[in-house]
């Protein structure tokens, strides 16, 4: 199969139902401190902040997830016209496709402009020995402000097309982060989280910011199982494979103190996104939210009803602002 029409599987499958991982993200287990007196009033509430570079309404990424069919486009076109109006970052989805056939670009970009906008390249592509110009096009084609790589081990290992080749992949992302500075480098798991020791070897390779991207949200194991029965068969064994969101996010506070972090896999909404903040997150990025929202023509409503929910649960805490939150506002 190509891989315009694997990424329509993926399109299909994601937004349909039993992909999700058998656990939770671990913010199930943590609440926010409740003040029934806030001293603020809501609107004073402060979700400004920045993020590799650039400013953001409030602290919310529409994490990656599509690109190079003729769905893919009309999908990319809401979400960045949402990103837009409410001021948030939008990672795009994985640029391989485009980058072997530049003519699917508009089905990457549209005329809405984000303030952050991130191209997107997998592990596979980035330990290829020309890695460093292939993303330096892709960023060209995009007009992209950085790049993001994503790590699948268990996705590639799974899928039936699978590239579960990751040996020199360190080694190609410290390439690319040299070749593209001063331009921001993002790396980011797909959903099954890191490791703190994961999150050591990329702080030292010098990328910018770490999205744990942890287990509770979409499994792509799951997914890829649904595309072929042997894949199916393998990957059952997967279903609560990984790290929990939560749980990855502390460990990379830990692991790497001054690295820009985002806390993405299994985020509902507004609350969760607030949790992880608490936890040391500096964004939160969200995904299947965001696909069916822009599936049903809504991603505009869905980025303002989560904007609102986290001004809210900022508010409720009684901090002043988002960038405020800390352990401090969660309940021991």
């Amino acid at each position: 199969m190509t891989v315009v029409g694997r990424k329509a599987d993926h399109l299909r499958i994601a937004a349909g139902p039993d992909v999700a991982h058998a656990a939770g993200t671990g913010f199930e287990r943590l609440r926010l401190r409740h003040r029934a007196l806030p001293q603020r009033d809501l609107a004073d509430v402060s979700l400004e902040t920045e993020l590799l570079g650039a400013r953001l309404g409030a602290p919310l990424i529409v994490s990656a997830m599509t690109g190079g069919t003729e769905e893919a486009g009309v999908i990319n076109a809401r979400l960045a016209r949402a990103a837009c109006e409410h001021h948030l970052g939008l990672v795009l989805g994985s640029g391989r496709a485009l980058l072997e056939d530049p003519s699917l670009l508009s089905t990457y970009r549209s005329a809405d402009r984000p303030p952050l906008l991130l191209g997107n390249l997998g592990a596979a592509q980035v330990r290829l020995r020309d890695a460093p110009g292939r993303a330096e096009r892709l960023i060209d084609l995009l007009g992209a402000d950085g790049l993001a790589i994503h790590l699948n081990a268990i996705q590639e290992a799974v899928q039936p097309e699978g590239e579960p080749q990751f040996a020199g992949v360190v080694e190609g992302i410290t390439a690319v982060v040299a070749h593209l500075a001063p331009l921001p480098v993002l790396v980011k798991e797909v959903g099954f989280g890191m490791d703190g020791a994961d999150v050591t070897l990329l702080r030292e390779a010098g990328v910018a910011a770490v999205d744990v991207a942890g287990s509770g949200g979409t499994n792509w194991a799951l997914v890829e199982g649904r595309r072929k029965e042997r894949a199916g068969q393998v990957a059952a064994a997967f279903a609560d494979w990984g790290v929990p969101t939560a749980d990855a996010l502390v460990e990379a506070r830990a692991a790497a103190p001054e690295l820009a972090l985002i806390a993405s896999g299994g985020l509902r909404d507004g609350v969760d996104a607030a949790k992880a903040l608490a936890l040391g997150a500096g964004a939160a990025g969200l995904a299947r939210v965001f696909l069916l929202g822009a599936r049903a023509d809504a991603a505009s409503e869905t980025a303002a009803t989560l904007v609102r929910q986290l001004r809210i649960a900022v508010w409720a805490t009684g901090a002043a602002s988002a960038s405020e939150l800390s352990p401090a506002h969660l309940r021991q």
